[in-house]
């Protein structure tokens, strides 16, 4: 007896095409793949086109808004020696490099910034206005690190994190930069950090030699009395030192007058070659963006084509 045969209408899953090419197919993979991009960039060229277009006018229209950047850069030679009589004597018995490093370090002294900040006229006891003092509160409150108590605070800060001080261990140079929006600013904080810096070396000069006639006095009271010539005469130098220290330094002769008087400095000279922002950096990456852009949407406009094509084209066999 035969046993009839049965055959099954009904519709088999489709089975799913692997996307990923076999191991022996990726150079073919790869070059339909380049060819069918070529062939978009070819067909939508116009719209790639519109899309350069765009980016490239929006790039002209914006770097002239963008604020123009400019720097100054002073330089300071540390005098590592001394002319004592005749000699030249080293004026420490430590490594000249680490020597540098500190007196870089200096210059970066919250005394420096703050000395700095009034040179360029902020007032230490300017108060904030109201709305300033709730937003300060709030920053106390929740970012205590980033509260700052007063105009003067906030230039403060601002100095500290915008000024470059650098140290080079082997020519034992320091050098002082900093960008602003003018480059008569950027010339105006570089050298008042590097006057400011001299200020105080002029200053423990001067303390030095009190300390030395202080000792000298001392030495001519203990040998000679009060009444001696010599005790005299390292009073009067002591008196003459301390009038020297305390005397007022004009902060716009005198200071200029000690920086430029020493030839261990080059004060900065302004720039106006602005150093930011890069114009032919901009319309570069603004021009390739552009043309990726541009390409990809004319490979994702075809590939969303050929989809369409094949779904319409598919027609399920009746049950």
């Amino acid at each position: 007896m035969n046993t009839p045969l049965k055959v099954d209408f009904s519709p088999q899953p489709r089975k799913r095409a692997s996307p990923q090419p076999k191991r022996s197919d990726y150079r073919a993979y790869y070059d339909d793949l380049g060819a069918r991009t070529l062939s978009s960039i070819v067909r939508h060229r116009w719209l790639i086109v519109k899309f350069v277009a765009l980016a490239t006018a929006l790039a002209f229209i914006i770097i002239p808004l963008i604020p123009r950047k400019y720097s100054a850069e002073a330089l300071i030679y540390p005098n590592l020696f001394s002319r004592e009589q005749g000699k030249t004597v080293a004026l420490a018995n430590v490594d000249a490099a680490a020597m540098v490093t500190g007196e870089a370090r200096l210059i970066r002294s919250d005394a420096i910034l703050r000395a700095v900040a009034t040179r360029l006229g902020q007032d230490p006891k300017a108060a904030n206005s109201w709305a300033t003092q709730i937003f300060d509160w709030f920053r106390a409150a929740f970012l205590p690190e980033t509260r700052n108590y007063s105009p003067f605070d906030r230039a403060v800060a601002m100095l500290r994190n915008k000024v470059v001080v650098m140290n080079d261990t082997r020519s034992y140079i320091i050098s002082i930069s900093f960008t602003a929006s003018a480059a008569d600013e950027a010339a105006q904080v570089v050298n008042a950090f590097v006057t400011e810096y001299f200020r105080d070396k002029v200053k423990q000069h001067r303390l030095d030699k009190i300390s030395s006639a202080e000792a000298e006095l001392r030495q001519q009271l203990a040998v000679h009395g009060d009444k001696h010539p010599k005790t005299l005469q390292a009073v009067a130098e002591l008196d003459a030192e301390r009038a020297s220290l305390e005397a007022p330094m004009n902060p716009q002769d005198g200071d200029r007058y000690e920086v430029v008087k020493d030839h261990g400095v080059k004060l900065a000279v302004p720039n106006q070659t602005p150093t930011g922002p890069n114009g032919s950096v901009i319309l570069g990456l603004s021009f390739l963006s552009a043309l990726l852009a541009g390409i990809g949407v004319a490979v994702r406009r075809d590939r969303k084509e050929a989809e369409r094509k094949q779904t319409v084209g598919y027609q399920p066999h009746p049950q």
